[in-house]
């Protein structure tokens, strides 16, 4: 028996066994290839963690009610028992969209930790062909044919699946996935506004078909009767952007993003060096930094970003750190910030805020009641490691951290409070590491109070506490700095500016003609990286591009351009002091500087104007990327990348340059609009 709800805009139906078998709209086929049961449930009974209930196993109950289907079930049944755990799903119709809500009634002596739904699929074609994935992994993904890569790809949560699954929010930076044809797009979101720690999913299977899952860590209790946080589904013809305008219309109910300080938005560069490494090498004492900030300038950066400044060396003893003596000690920190200061730049200060070293008296005395405890009751270690020529260090002193659990209060105020510590040097503002996403941790310590008493509440809200916390202290400094690393739409909103991490461009662009040529890959085949997901989406966002070398190459300085990052390279070892004081990269140097002053001369599109992606922007050269900005008066530019070996003509459609009469390259500008983008570089056109 079928069972179908349908308006004018979408028709959805489920079989006897509430499995997914019709999801149309008009002009767009049915897009399921296969059936899927709708969801899956993973118990935590006894000694067993993983006593797994698969929807399409299930003995279920389907009915009709207005343009509603409740799907029901009593019991869940694993492969060796029956838990009397209850499920209610009711699938709805709202104008353009499908809204699954779910309850789930426990009332076993489990614990249900994750609850997979909506499941979706099997799909295998949009618009006859198999589709792109657009994954918010840090900024953007795009996995082209997704169906065919999941056959060749080897990851998954089971060993014979095929799985792209990665946690929100932590590296995935919003809560959804999309599928996309030549015009379908098949989009799919979160409505969690308390940010349980989730997983999303695409699962392919050896047909070439994808599904895609939602995976929320509920921890349901038992005795807890518990509402799921509802999704939404959408499936139209049109462009992806509609959906990331649907999910930005939602997002703004509760995300209230800061207005960034006035110096911070007007930052070309962030020239990032490590004063003393984790193996012991001072390469900058404090009495370098003018001379660090004379290369920033060379290159165009206008903003020294000291990390491991402090005694101990990068990625060290956190969070006890200290002003280095052997440096130079706090004069000599504070007179080298106040040089740069003086030549009109800005030096922000590192602090780690998720990390602590289990070898320091802080993890000893207090911070291992701090941790976020696993469900073995240990830490969740993290390790990183700096090394150049050493093997040994290489391979066998990795360093051991524990992370925090941002619900403690004490951390909470021991960061705020080390925000007046680095102002008390000087600095313009503090960069504070890793909090601004990371993989949410579930913390199974009950003494810290998390929300709800839920293991899954305990990273996202700490989080939002945290930066909460830190802001207040900050603000209390007038044009004092905030920044973190991670991109993710909620912690994002609290901060002044994003030391980048995925953000970076793809492969080299080809100069072959033909079909596919013109690719923007990341090193692995059917990955295209598209940071537009995250920038047209939320355009306010302050984010650095991430750059680990000690030279922005003229290719990444065209991508922070186009896409309108700000410059980032970084002096991380001895060799990068040898490499830079020979100007082994003379011509990136120039071309870098030259990029950086185009963005200040178009400051009020490149710095501080609001990207909005190719909207609006039509154009017929495939081998040039285009998209537009908008000025806070309201003015329209167009900014065009030639990622090719050769010159490349505009193409440009006539209508859309009717608005435009100047141009400009970092190399060039004139006021009639050329025939020809010249290699390897960015235009803007603008009206004068």
């Amino acid at each position: 028996m079928t069972y179908t709800i349908s308006n004018d805009a979408l028709t959805l139906s489920l079989d006897e066994q509430g499995r997914l078998l019709e999801l149309s709209a008009p002009g767009i086929p049915n897009v399921i290839a296969a059936p899927r049961g709708l969801f899956r449930a993973v118990v935590h009974q006894g000694d067993n963690w993983e006593c797994v209930a698969w929807g399409e196993e299930q003995e279920v109950r389907v009915s009709a009610r207005d343009q509603a289907l409740v799907v029901t079930c009593e019991h869940l049944r694993t492969w060796d028992r029956t838990l009397p755990i209850g499920i209610t799903l009711t699938i709805s119709l709202q104008n353009d969209r499908v809204l699954f809500a779910s309850e789930i009634d426990n009332r076993s002596d489990g614990t249900v930790t994750d609850w997979v739904y909506p499941r979706i699929g099997a799909v295998k074609a949009l618009d006859g062909e198999n589709p792109d994935l657009l994954l918010p992994r840090h900024l953007g993904e795009r996995y082209v044919r997704v169906g065919e890569f999941l056959k060749n790809y080897r990851s998954g949560l089971r060993e014979g699946t095929r799985t792209l699954s990665e946690s929100y929010p932590g590296f995935l930076s919003m809560q959804w996935l999309m599928l996309t044809g030549k015009r379908s797009v098949l989009y799919l979101s979160g409505r969690d506004d308390l940010f349980h720690t989730s997983f999303e999913r695409a699962v392919g299977s050896e047909a070439g078909d994808v599904t895609l899952e939602m995976d929320k860590l509920g921890f349901i209790k038992p005795g807890e009767r518990w509402q799921c946080p509802d999704y939404i589904l959408q499936l139209y013809t049109g462009s992806w952007r509609r959906a990331a305008d649907e999910y930005r219309s939602w997002a703004d109910t509760w995300r209230r993003p800061v207005r960034p300080k006035e110096w911070l938005r007007r930052m070309n560069g962030y020239f990032l060096v490590i004063n003393k490494q984790q193996y012991g090498d001072e390469v900058w004492p404090y009495e370098t930094i003018p001379q660090l900030y004379e290369y920033a300038q060379d290159w165009g950066f206008d903003t020294l970003g000291l990390f491991g400044w402090y005694h101990t060396g990068h990625d060290n003893h956190y969070p006890d750190l200290d002003v280095s003596p052997t440096m130079g000690g706090a004069e000599k920190l504070t007179e080298g910030i106040r040089a740069v200061q003086a030549k009109g730049g800005h030096v922000t200060l590192y602090y780690q805020g998720h990390l602590m070293d289990v070898g320091t008296r802080f993890y000893r005395e207090t911070g291992h009641r701090l941790e976020g405890k696993s469900r073995w009751g240990t830490p969740y270690y993290e390790y990183y490691d700096k090394y150049c020529a050493s093997d040994f260090l290489r391979a066998m002193s990795k360093k051991p951290f524990a992370t925090v659990c941002p619900t403690c209060a004490e951390w909470q105020e021991l960061m705020a409070q080390r925000a007046d510590w680095i102002h008390s040097f000087g600095a313009d503002g503090v960069l504070y590491d890793q909090i601004g996403g990371m993989p949410p941790y579930p913390c199974h310590d009950e003494r810290h109070g998390h929300l709800q008493n839920r293991p899954s509440l305990s990273h996202a809200q700490g989080r939002i506490a945290l930066h909460k916390r830190i802001r207040a202290q900050v603000d209390a400094h007038p044009e004092f700095g905030y920044m973190t690393e991670h991109v993710t739409d909620v912690h994002s909103q609290f901060i002044d500016c994003l030391h980048g991490i995925g953000s970076y461009p793809g492969a080299q662009g080809t100069d072959a003609a033909g079909p596919g040529t013109c690719n923007w890959d990341m090193p692995e085949a059917g990955v295209r990286m598209m940071p537009e997901l995250f920038r047209y989406t939320f355009p306010e966002t302050l984010i650095t591009v991430r750059n680990p070398a000690p030279v922005l190459s003229r290719r990444f300085a065209n991508y922070a351009v186009f896409y309108g990052f700000k410059f980032e390279m970084e002096l991380r070892y001895l060799t990068d002091r040898t490499s830079i004081g020979r100007d082994e990269f003379a011509a990136d140097r120039v071309y870098s500087k030259q990029a950086a002053e185009l963005r200040n001369a178009q400051r009020k599109y490149l710095l501080e104007g609001r990207f909005l992606s190719d909207e609006g922007l039509a154009h017929d050269q495939p081998f040039v990327k285009a998209c537009r900005y908008q000025a806070e008066d309201g003015s329209l530019a167009a900014v065009l990348w030639n990622d090719q070996l050769t010159d490349q003509p505009i193409g440009i459609l006539k209508e859309a340059l009717g608005d435009w009469n100047a141009w400009a390259t970092a190399e060039a500008s004139g006021d009639d609009i050329p025939a020809e983008i010249p290699a390897q570089s960015v235009m803007i056109l603008y009206k004068k």
